[in-house]
């Protein structure tokens, strides 16, 4: 993995839950996929939406949530 996402390796890491990592993810490709402008410079054209949805989510331009962990 390049270096640029070796942060993603850490989030992984602190995650309570990495089941709700990747849907987090999974959930920001398709909106990349339907058209929704990426929140890091799109450098290269040739980068897949998962690669920029994992670097979005690494420096923290989208966070995620646990729905289970909020407080009532």
């Amino acid at each position: 993995m390049p270096d640029r996402y070796k942060h993603i390796d850490v989030i992984g890491e602190k995650a309570d839950n990495q089941y709700l990592l990747a849907l987090a993810i999974a959930k920001r490709v398709r909106k990349l996929r339907a058209g929704a402008p990426p929140l890091v410079d799109a450098e290269d054209s040739r980068r897949t939406p998962i690669a920029t949805a994992m670097e979005e989510l690494a420096e923290k331009k989208i966070i995620y949530t646990d729905p289970g962990n909020q407080k009532k």
